[in-house]
């Protein structure tokens, strides 16, 4: 599962912020992008995160590859505790579950059994429902409480507003959230001072 970073180059307002940049991560590469302020490292993790394109290049990585991003400013909910901010990292599994009751419907309504559609909506309902068994065999309270008090916190902080707490704790809120996504590959964009 490697990834390609593959000629890229990005350009901002006429001027060059890298150019031609190639190079693959490997399984189990920890990188580190080191350089001075405005070296471009936030466009390049962003660039691999996939939420900004290069001017010219790609990236190419395997179709199921999922990247966990922590940027270095976040935007956490200021109306939640910690342990509804949290839980939010498994609201793919609700989504999970809106689609297969959105199949099950579409299916009850159907006739034409014999369609490539047809097939094609079993296919898509019978891996989301193995996705899904998977998925909800975890514990997710006690990966949430493992997870967090790995980050420091202590119980008697879980119903705390993410309002009462420090710009670092809730980038600590944001890394659980990351983490708990299980993610192939986890992006951390640091500003060390």
């Amino acid at each position: 599962m490697s990834i390609s970073i593959n000629s890229l180059s990005v350009e901002f307002s006429a001027k060059s912020l890298f150019d031609n940049i190639s190079y693959i991560i490997n399984p189990k590469d920890r990188i580190a992008l080191v350089g001075k302020n405005g070296a471009g490292k936030s466009t390049m993790l962003k660039i691999i995160a996939g939420l900004q394109k290069p001017t010219s290049g790609n990236v190419a990585m395997p179709r199921d590859t999922t990247v966990g991003y922590l940027p270095q400013h976040i935007n956490v909910s200021d109306t939640s505790s910690v342990i509804d901010e949290v839980r939010s990292a498994f609201s793919h599994v609700d989504k999970m579950r809106a689609r297969l009751d959105e199949i099950n419907n579409e299916l009850l309504t159907r006739t034409d059994y014999e369609s490539d559609a047809y097939q094609e909506l079993i296919e898509t309902m019978t891996s989301l429902t193995d996705r899904l068994a998977i998925e909800e065999s975890e514990n997710f309270e006690a990966e949430i409480e493992k997870t967090l008090i790995g980050l420091g916190f202590l119980r008697s902080d879980f119903q705390r507003p993410t309002s009462e707490f420090s710009g670092g704790w809730r980038m600590r809120i944001e890394l659980a959230k990351i983490l708990l996504a299980r993610p192939d590959v986890l992006l951390l964009d640091e500003d060390r001072k």
